[in-house]
């Protein structure tokens, strides 16, 4: 079934590349990936974290687009938050040991090239969710591979806190590794205080928390009932601009709320316009898709919460009204919020 279906890795790399890469298709990374070139720049797409027997730590499982990974290398890991505008989500890590991963088994190598899937050690410290991995000796701008991407939402939040209050810490670093290994999972701790887990439903919180007592953390913890996230909308455009104003009144920003479009939201969520494409690409998706005028288009700063969340934040501001070189040097502040 499987060799009559699913091509060859490199008869299906191309087009894979095309969807999962966020860099200029005319790079020679991309064109080494595209061939599955044993020999070219390494690319490593990291897009799960197994944990070792103790759970301390964890090895990365990921599939070489290029280039031969090698035990001994050492190589830069880029988050989901990397890009070569902001270098700040990467690391420097050396390759301990590889393995092909056969379900119970591992089997040592001592290198994977191209079109392997391969299980990692040594990377693992600064990754979240998924990765990627290449030398440090690069000669181009490398960019990151689309973080993956799931048909359900994590809508179902509980709140942990550990009986003993002293033993908070490990309950941290356990909600730690409950990211690594829940790729569905979110934690987060609220303006309260208050350490929250999301996820799919009651039965795959459940599993968490099981991994969280008896694995992760090995501390008494409770939680709270589980309920349904939510989040505000916008119905009207806003009655009054809001403001934030520096406390010696030089600097002052001001926003206004308005609905998007029909549809729009959804598209944004579903993946067909992200601001990680090409300027043009997104400029004639707003202007065919919803008739937006080119400079509204371009004026787009960022998509929102996360890099696919529904909402959109707009600079509308006239250079006539304000310099826009202070402005562009403010934004990636203004964007974080």
């Amino acid at each position: 079934m499987l060799v009559k279906n699913i091509p060859n890795v490199k008869d299906g790399a191309a087009r894979k590349i095309e969807h999962i890469y966020t860099g200029q298709q005319d790079s020679s990374i991309v064109d080494a990936m595209k061939k599955c070139d044993s020999h070219g720049p390494l690319m490593v797409n990291v897009t799960k974290l197994y944990p070792k027997p103790d759970c301390s730590v964890f090895d990365a499982f990921g599939r070489v687009y290029s280039g031969t990974i090698q035990t001994g290398q050492t190589v830069w890991v880029l988050g989901e938050g990397y890009s070569p505008d902001d270098e700040e989500d990467m690391t420097v890590k050396e390759v301990t040991k590889l393995w092909v991963y056969q379900a119970r088994y591992r089997v040592p190598i001592s290198n994977a090239p191209a079109g392997s899937w391969v299980l990692i050690e040594g990377v693992d410290a600064s990754i979240m969710k998924t990765a990627t991995i290449c030398p440090m000796n690069m000669d181009e701008d490398v960019y990151i591979f689309r973080p993956l991407r799931f048909n359900t939402l994590p809508v179902v939040k509980i709140a942990a806190e550990p009986l003993n209050p002293s033993e908070l810490p490990k309950m941290v670093e356990g909600l730690r590794k409950i990211s690594k290994s829940y790729p569905l999972a979110i934690t987060k701790v609220e303006e309260s205080g208050e350490h929250t887990i999301l996820g799919t439903g009651e039965l795959y919180l459940d599993s968490i928390m099981k991994d969280l007592r008896e694995l992760y953390s090995e501390v008494e913890v409770k939680v709270a009932d589980p309920v349904v996230t939510f989040c505000e909308t916008v119905v009207d455009t806003s009655s009054m601009k809001c403001f934030a104003e520096t406390p010696n009144k030089r600097n002052k920003i001001t926003m206004l709320a308005e609905p998007l479009e029909k549809g729009l939201a959804e598209d944004i969520e579903n993946g067909l316009v992200s601001l990680d494409s090409r300027q043009k690409e997104v400029t004639d998706f707003f202007r065919q898709r919803y008739q937006w005028d080119v400079l509204a288009a371009r004026s787009i700063w960022a998509f929102g919460p996360d890099k696919q969340g529904p909402n959109i934040l707009l600079d509308d501001s006239l250079s006539v009204e304000v310099d826009k070189n202070l402005l562009n040097a403010v934004k990636d502040s203004i964007v974080q919020g």
